[in-house]
C-alpha cells in the first residue's frame, strides 16, 4: 500500500513538472495557449498548492530537527558550564576554610609566643567513631612525640597517642576513652573530659567528676588543665576545649556531669598544630 502511494505521488510530481515546463516554453514563444493553458492552470493549480504545502511542512520539519540538535548542543554546553562553576564554588569554599584556619593558627601563635608549634595536615580519620582518632602527616622525624598536645587556631583537638617516622595518630577528646584532664573556667574546678553521644546522635563530650556542690552552669568554658595523666605528657593549660551546654547531677556517684559542645569542628578538620615544646 505504501509502495502504491509513493508511486502515485511520484507520478503527480512528474506531471506537475512537465506542465510547468510546458507553460514556460509556451510563454517564451509567445504562443496563445488560450483555453488549453487555462485548463492546465485549473488542473495543476491545486496540485501545485498541495505540493507547495507539503514542501513547506517538510522544510519546517527539517528546521525543527536541526534546531533540536542545536538546542541539545547548547544544553550540553550549559551543563558543562554549570559543572565547572560548581567545581569552582567547592574549591572556593575549601580555600576560604583553609584561609580561615591559617589565620586562626597565626593568631594563636602570636598570642602564645612561648609555644613551639608544628603545623600538620589531617590525612585520615579512623576508629569506631569517625572523629575519635585522626592521622596527621608529621612524625618522629619532625619532632613529634607521644603525649604532645594537638590544637587548631580555634582550640583543643587531642593528644598524640602513636608516632611513626612521618605520621602520627592523635586521639581526640571526643573519643569515649580519652579521659583528658580539664577545668571549668568560672570555678577552676577539675574534671575529666571524654566523648559522649547526645540524644540526636551528634558527637559531643562530657566532663565527669565535677564536685556535687559545683556552681558550673550552661555557657561556662572548658579549658585544658595543667594536670597530666602520664609522665610522658606535656601539660598545656588554658587552651579552650568547648562550651557547657547542659549540666546533670549523677546521684549514684554524688557528682555532676557537664555536657560540652567542642569549639573545634571535627567534621571539617583539615589543619592542626602540634605543640612540640
Amino acid at each position: 500500500m505504501n509502495f502504491l502511494k509513493n508511486k502515485l505521488l511520484t507520478i503527480v510530481l512528474v506531471l506537475c513538472l512537465a506542465f510547468t515546463i510546458f507553460i514556460g516554453i509556451s510563454a517564451n514563444k509567445g504562443e496563445n495557449t488560450g483555453i488549453f493553458q487555462e485548463v492546465v492552470t485549473t488542473v495543476v493549480g491545486p496540485i501545485q498548492k498541495y505540493v507547495y504545502t507539503a514542501g513547506q511542512r517538510i522544510s519546517s520539519m527539517f528546521h525543527y530537527v536541526t534546531s533540536l540538535g542545536t538546542i541539545r548542543g547548547e544544553n550540553e554546553d550549559l551543563k558543562k558550564e554549570v559543572d565547572a562553576l560548581n567545581k569552582k564554588l567547592v574549591e572556593y569554599d575549601q580555600y576560604k576554610r583553609q584561609n580561615e584556619d591559617l589565620k586562626a593558627m597565626i593568631n594563636f601563635k602570636n598570642s602564645n609566643p612561648s609555644h613551639n608549634l608544628l603545623g600538620a595536615k589531617v590525612i585520615g580519620k579512623v576508629g569506631d567513631n569517625w572523629f575519635s582518632t585522626i592521622i596527621i602527616d608529621r612524625g618522629s622525624n619532625d619532632g613529634v612525640k607521644k603525649g604532645q598536645c594537638v590544637i587548631t587556631g580555634t582550640g583543643y583537638v587531642g593528644k598524640v597517642k602513636e608516632v611513626s617516622g612521618n605520621t602520627s595518630k592523635v586521639m581526640t577528646f571526643i573519643d569515649e576513652k580519652a579521659n583528658i584532664p580539664v577545668k571549668i573556667s568560672s570555678t577552676d574546678e577539675q574534671g575529666v573530659i571524654s566523648g559522649a553521644l547526645s540524644s540526636s546522635n551528634d558527637k559531643k563530650a562530657k566532663v565527669r567528676y565535677i564536685p556535687p556542690d559545683s556552681k558550673v552552669k550552661v555557657g561556662d568554658k572548658i579549658l585544658t588543665s595543667n594536670v597530666v595523666a602520664n609522665d610522658n605528657e606535656l601539660p598545656q593549660e588554658n587552651i579552650i576545649v568547648g562550651t557547657v551546654t547542659k549540666v546533670e547531677e549523677e546521684e549514684s556517684n554524688f557528682i555532676k556531669l557537664a555536657y560540652v559542645k567542642p569549639v573545634v569542628n571535627f567534621s571539617t578538620l583539615e589543619n592542626v598544630m602540634v605543640i612540640v615544646k
